[in-house]
């Protein structure tokens, strides 16, 4: 809506309706209080002005209606002012009902009554100076009402309208004057002139009000954001340790328990091959442990920023294989088959070759782990269209649905509920691959379908990519 015809509709509301949306029940309040810290201005303005047109006119008008309407005058500035002083110190109030803010205009239009009625009763028909006075104090009473009260712009041209459009009916309706008449015209340019600004005024209000608005609102809901934020990060800590718990508890048993079979001989003392077992269990879940450590290790570095790279230019096709010869044993185990999609003319990478291989074993294993059984994985590479290079690994697994890929981004998460899960993992494969893939400049995508599997693509940027001699001729010949 344009601001400039919801401004009336504001203030006519504020006015007249009971229930409110919030932010015009905000106005309200700051109209109620705006006006009431202006009551000793107003008091003081119309006390002394009072006096004034009083002291001009003291010899022309009868003393006793003029004491009687200062008086008046006099007991309504008090009254105004002892009910200001009571409640100077009060908090400002959450709401503000309909019935005060209609105070506050009867009030106003009160004072503007009257003025009006000093007008008609003083008002000089013989002398064009006194006249001149009168629309001189009124005018002046209506630029400081616009001034002081443009909160409140029905209170405002109830207490400006009266008197004002009273002295220039007065000055129109003189048959013997053109000057009044022309005065008069003025008077009427000067009134709207006073309106426009009253407007533009209580607009300048409303923008003011509505940026503190806005501004508690955005507050409040960075609070509710911090909020949840804060659940969430208790609620990750309780999976983590969930998980970690689990994950620690399980190779930290099988090494207490074989370590104490050795030790205890239970058994007896010459069955050689059998301690061996034990020896290799231990040793296994120890590696296991080690794994589970270096991982949280090495996630901790990359979100403190704090994670090296030591680069250099390494064989992609060496290290696929070395990745895929290391995770053969786990894929045999679980009923899967795990091949090469590798093109014989791929380009050589400058990177870290520790990392690209722990990011492909991560990505490997996570394969294998999700994989139907029997089941397929697969490792390949191939050029992108803007020089980079994308690796990536298949796998016809349980797939993910968008949810489950941006929990699976997540350090310490995993898709299923860590107390049921059916597979094992500390949460971190997915989050430390983005994490190695970011240092190197990269990015990880994602293609996954629930029951169809997943493709987790690598892709390093062009600047990376270090394409042989013979590879590059061969490729712009083919091209």
């Amino acid at each position: 809506m344009n601001p400039l015809l919801s401004t009336p509709r504001i203030a006519l509301r504020t006015f007249l309706e009971t229930d409110l949306p919030e932010f015009e029940a905000e106005i309200r309040v700051r109209q109620v209080v705006g006006l009431a810290k202006q009551t000793p201005i107003h008091a003081i303005g119309n006390l002394g002005n009072g006096a004034l047109l009083a002291g001009v006119f003291w010899s022309r008008l009868p003393h006793a209606a003029i004491a009687g309407w200062l008086g008046l005058f006099a007991l309504f500035t008090g009254f105004e002012l002892v009910r200001w002083w009571r409640k100077r110190r009060w908090p400002i109030p959450k709401q503000a009902s309909r019935r005060a803010i209609r105070a506050t205009t009867g009030w106003a239009l009160f004072a503007g009554a009257m003025w009006m009625a000093a007008v008609i009763f003083a008002f000089p028909r013989d002398s064009m100076q006194l006249q001149l006075l009168i629309l001189f104090l009124v005018g002046g009473l209506g630029a400081g009402a616009v001034g002081s009260m443009a909160a409140q712009p029905i209170a405002c041209f109830s207490f400006v309208a009266p008197p004002l459009i009273t002295v220039l009916a007065l000055l129109a309706i003189q048959t013997n004057s053109e000057v009044a008449h022309v005065i008069a015209a003025m008077g009427v340019l000067y009134l709207a002139v006073l309106m426009a600004a009253l407007a533009s005024s209580f607009s300048s209000f409303v923008t003011i009000v509505r940026g503190k608005f806005d501004s508690r609102a955005l507050e409040t809901k960075l609070l509710q954001m911090e909020l949840a934020a804060s659940t969430e990060a208790n609620r990750a800590k309780s999976l983590f340790l969930a998980n970690m718990s689990h994950e620690l508890r399980t190779p930290l048993n099988a090494v207490i328990g074989f370590s104490e079979i050795i030790h205890d001989q239970p058994v007896g003392t010459v069955v050689t091959e059998q301690y061996r077992d034990y020896a290799k269990d231990i040793h296994s879940a120890g590696q296991h442990l080690l794994r589970i450590v270096n991982d949280v290790l090495d996630i901790s570095k990359i979100e403190a920023g704090r994670s090296e790279l030591h680069q250099d230019r390494m064989e992609i096709a060496h290290v696929a294989r070395r990745a895929l010869k290391l995770v053969e044993a786990a894929a045999s185990n679980a009923g899967v088959t795990i091949t090469a999609d590798l093109p014989p003319d791929l380009p050589d990478l400058i990177a870290d070759e520790i990392r690209v291989k722990q990011i492909l074993i991560n990505l490997l294993s996570n394969a294998v782990k999700f994989s139907k059984t029997p089941g397929l994985a697969v490792l390949g590479a191939a050029p992108r269209p803007d020089g980079g290079l994308a690796l990536w690994v298949r796998d016809n697994g349980i797939g993910m649905t968008e949810r489950e890929i941006a929990l699976a981004r997540q350090p310490f998460r995993q898709v299923q509920n860590s107390f049921a899960r059916q597979h094992e993992g500390a949460g971190l494969g997915l989050s430390l691959v983005e994490g190695f893939i970011a240092l190197h400049g990269g990015r990880m995508e994602i293609d996954s379908k629930p029951g169809e599997g997943t493709t987790v693509s690598l892709v390093f940027p062009p600047e990376r990519v270090v394409w042989p001699q013979a590879g590059r001729a061969a490729s712009t010949a083919a091209a």
